[in-house]
């Protein structure tokens, strides 16, 4: 009941900043941010890496909000300032001891790119034309490959996926995800987005469920190397907001990419 009470509220949420003005889905987005990049520094640092943790929460919520601006080079020109001032903040603090110097700026760098710039491009994404209804696919698609992928895989999964990294996942499973991602593609274009060909929906789908998926692996093997089964307590039932958008960061980048260079036109 918990898990479902908690999974009913985010949606919720979600939902109600996707639909109200672009700049309440912007600070939605600012907030996950800031708390998923406290998640992954505490797991950083449970491998010895020790990213800048203040200054790199703010970097990378400025390297997301810069999505939102009309110009591609602002989104540029603030990447490489958080690059460089990643690189000021770590040599402050490994001055004295260099040996951790390099961990730390690549830990750093690595959390801001992979939590600030792929959750931005869902930014960019609610900017652009039917900007709304390319997130909701990107979502169903997400969501119901992870759980085609869940029941599928604990009905007929019998060849681990990766079992160093998830035990639990199948290559059985990942088909399954793989397939509910491609109809939901596919019934989401259907609904929101009538010019989008079936074929194209579904390939479309199978390309955001795949990146689903290996961002789950990442997290995963970043759980696991940290000796963590969350990366937090923050959501009852759920773990921590990093669980919960893992599979979306991956596959919004895809989506933002593939929008922005015009491949499905």
């Amino acid at each position: 009941m918990t898990r479902l009470l908690t999974a009913a509220i985010l949606i919720a949420v979600l939902v109600g900043a996707l639909l109200a003005r672009p700049a309440v889905f912007i600070v939605l987005v600012v907030l996950v941010v800031v708390l998923a990049w406290h998640e992954y520094a505490r797991l950083a640092q449970a491998v010895g890496a020790l990213p800048v943790s203040a200054p790199g929460a703010l970097m990378s919520a400025a390297v997301a909000a810069s999505f939102a601006a009309p110009r591609p080079s602002t989104m540029v020109a603030v990447l490489v300032a958080a690059i460089l001032a990643s690189a000021l903040a770590c040599l402050r603090d490994h001055y004295r001891d260099p040996s951790g110097l390099v961990r730390a700026l690549a830990a750093t760098i690595s959390g801001m790119i992979w939590i600030g710039m792929l959750l931005g491009c869902q930014i960019g994404i609610r900017t652009l034309p039917a900007g709304v209804a390319w997130l909701l696919l990107l979502y169903g698609s997400v969501a119901v490959g992870d759980s085609a992928a869940y029941y599928g895989g604990t009905a007929f999964g019998r060849h681990k996926l990766a079992p160093h990294l998830s035990p639990n996942k199948t290559i059985e499973g990942s088909a399954f995800g793989l397939a509910g991602s491609a109809l939901a593609a596919v019934a989401a274009a259907y609904l929101l987005l009538p010019g989008l060909m079936p074929a194209t929906a579904a390939l479309l789908g199978v390309v955001l469920g795949l990146c689903g998926q290996v961002g789950d692996l990442l997290e995963s093997a970043l759980k696991r190397a940290a000796g963590k089964k969350d990366s937090s307590g923050l959501l009852p039932g759920h773990g921590g907001v990093l669980d919960r958008i893992d599979a979306h960061l991956l596959a919004g980048g895809a989506l933002w990419a593939i929008l922005t260079l015009g491949w499905l036109t």
